[in-house]
C-alpha cells in the first residue's frame, strides 16, 4: 500500500473511532426528496438518500462537467485548478467555495470538513480512497477519465442522473452537438493536406493514440505527430521519431504566471535540442491554452476550435466561448 493511501486510512480509522466508539459512523444526507439509484462507469449501482445539497469533486474536469448541470452553491469545495481564470472555465463560479481541494486530491481532512452527501470521483482514484469514503457512508459515483467526446457525454449523464438533473445533462450534450455540428460542418470545407502538430508538453507520455488530446486534433481535422511516429498514449516518443514524421508545428502551453511545475522551463529545453530546433515546425510554435490542451470536459468543443483556429487560421468565431450549462 502506497504512504499516502496508508494515511488516509489511518486518518479514515481515527475518525471512525471518534465518531463511533468501534466501526464507521455514517455521515447523514443532507438532501431532500426520495432515495433512488445510479450506475456509474464501473458498473456500479449507487444508491443516493435524497437529492443532494453537498456535492464534492476531486478533480477540476468533474466540478466543470458538475456545474453545467448545478449550481455553485451544491459545491462543498473547489479544486486548485478550479480558481485559476487562465485555465478554468469556473474560476468565477468557484471564487466564494470556501473549501479547497489541493493538487495530491482529497484528503480525509477535507471530506470530514466539507461533510459531503455525494462525492463524485473519475477511475483515476485509489480504490482504496473511494472505500473509505463509503464506509463513511458517502455515496461515490465514479465516471470516466474521459479519453474521447463521447465519454465525456456519458460522464454528464452519469454526473446529471446523481446529482437528479437529468434534463440539465441532456441539454448540456445538445448544446454540445450543436458545436460539433458546426466544427463538421466548417472543416468538412477543407479539402487540402492535413496539417500535422507535435504537442510539446511536460507529460511526456500524454497525447498520443487514445488520448483526450489525439481526440480533440483528429476532430480538429490535424494529424497528430506522434501518431505519425507509431507512438501510444503512456509511451514517450524520441526526438528522433518527431524530427522523422517532420510536423508542419508545434503545439506549446502558453506562458503562465503561476507556473510551479518548470513546465517553460520543460519547453524551453525541449525546442534548445539542437535536432528539434533545425525542423521546419521550430519556425512556427504556436501557444495554445492549458484549457484546450489538457481539456475534459463538455468545454471540448471550444479546444477543438481553438485548435482548428491555431492551424487553419480565424475559421470559428470564438466570441460566445464560455462553461456550457444545461441550465
Amino acid at each position: 500500500m502506497k504512504s499516502g493511501q496508508t494515511l488516509f486510512l489511518a486518518a479514515a480509522l481515527l475518525l471512525s473511532l471518534s465518531l463511533g466508539g468501534c466501526g464507521y459512523k455514517q455521515m447523514g444526507p443532507s438532501g431532500e426528496g426520495k432515495s433512488y439509484t445510479v450506475t456509474d462507469a464501473t458498473g456500479a449501482s449507487v444508491t443516493i438518500p435524497a437529492k443532494p445539497k453537498r456535492i464534492l469533486g476531486n478533480s477540476a474536469s468533474i466540478d466543470t462537467m458538475l456545474l453545467s448541470v448545478v449550481t455553485p452553491d451544491k459545491l462543498v469545495a473547489a479544486t486548485e485548478a478550479d480558481r485559476d481564470p487562465v485555465i478554468s472555465y469556473i474560476a468565477d463560479d468557484t471564487k466564494d467555495i470556501p473549501l479547497t481541494v489541493p493538487l495530491t486530491g482529497l484528503s480525509m481532512e477535507i471530506i470530514t470538513e466539507a461533510k459531503p452527501d455525494l462525492i463524485i470521483a473519475s477511475t483515476y482514484t485509489s480504490g482504496n480512497d473511494l472505500n473509505m469514503c463509503r464506509n463513511l457512508g458517502i455515496p461515490v459515483v465514479v465516471i470516466d477519465g474521459p479519453k474521447s467526446i463521447k465519454q465525456v457525454k456519458e460522464d454528464v449523464r452519469i454526473i446529471a442522473s446523481a446529482v437528479d438533473e437529468k434534463e440539465r445533462g441532456e441539454n448540456v450534450i445538445k448544446k454540445m452537438d450543436s458545436e460539433l455540428s458546426e466544427i463538421d460542418s466548417r472543416l468538412g470545407e477543407e479539402t487540402g493536406k492535413k496539417p500535422v502538430v507535435y504537442l510539446v508538453s511536460q507529460m511526456t507520455r500524454y497525447g498520443g493514440p487514445g488520448s483526450m488530446f489525439d481526440e480533440l486534433l483528429t476532430r480538429a481535422r490535424i494529424d497528430n505527430a506522434i501518431t505519425l511516429a507509431g507512438g501510444v498514449n503512456g509511451q514517450a516518443t524520441s526526438p528522433e521519431l518527431i524530427v522523422k514524421t517532420d510536423p508542419d508545428m508545434l503545439f506549446v502551453s502558453t506562458d503562465r504566471d503561476s507556473d510551479t511545475t518548470g513546465a517553460a522551463k520543460y519547453r524551453d529545453d525541449f525546442l534548445a535540442n539542437p535536432a528539434i530546433a533545425s525542423m521546419r515546425a521550430a519556425k512556427h510554435i504556436v501557444p495554445l491554452e492549458d484549457r484546450y490542451i489538457y481539456s475534459a470536459s463538455q468545454n471540448c468543443v471550444w479546444a477543438i476550435k481553438a485548435m482548428a483556429n491555431a492551424a487553419y487560421g480565424p475559421i470559428f468565431d470564438m466570441s460566445d466561448e464560455k462553461q456550457i450549462r444545461g441550465y
